[in-house]
């Protein structure tokens, strides 16, 4: 069973909640056995989010999954993938393509939930995309 924790920056809890998508991210994180990328991703396709969702058309980026708005990023190996993941939403906000992002990160392997909590809050002026940052530990 894999243990986990949440922290949510301008009230992405709320907007995930009132889309009827919290409890279905909740049951993913609780039904997961490995902290492993295709194993989260699979969940979530459980739940019938898309995955592999293209975000912008002029490129190759894509989000791990996305259902109603809500994009889901998982990183587990790249410290510096965060910023550029947040430089990604930010802009989709933007756009109107997301209303949310939901990330997904390790608590003992960085990316870290407690280092990336930290980006979070020391961006947070610039950073105007609600963020669910998830932190798993097996």
């Amino acid at each position: 069973m894999v243990l986990y924790d949440l922290f949510s920056f301008r009230d992405a809890d709320k907007i995930l909640e009132s889309k009827g998508l919290l409890q279905e991210v909740k049951n993913v994180m609780v039904n997961v056995l490995f902290v492993k990328h295709v194993a989260i991703q699979t969940w979530f396709q459980k739940f019938d989010w898309g995955s592999e969702h293209y975000i912008f058309k002029e490129t190759k980026w894509r989000w791990d999954a996305f259902k109603d708005k809500v994009a889901v990023s998982i990183e587990l190996s790249l410290i510096d993938a965060v910023h550029r993941d947040f430089l990604r939403a930010i802009l989709a906000h933007k756009q109107g393509k997301i209303d949310a992002l939901v990330y997904v990160t390790s608590m003992s392997k960085e990316p870290k939930f407690q280092n990336v909590k930290r980006d979070i809050e020391i961006f947070s002026e610039i950073l105007d995309v609600p963020i669910l940052l998830i932190g798993l530990e097996p």
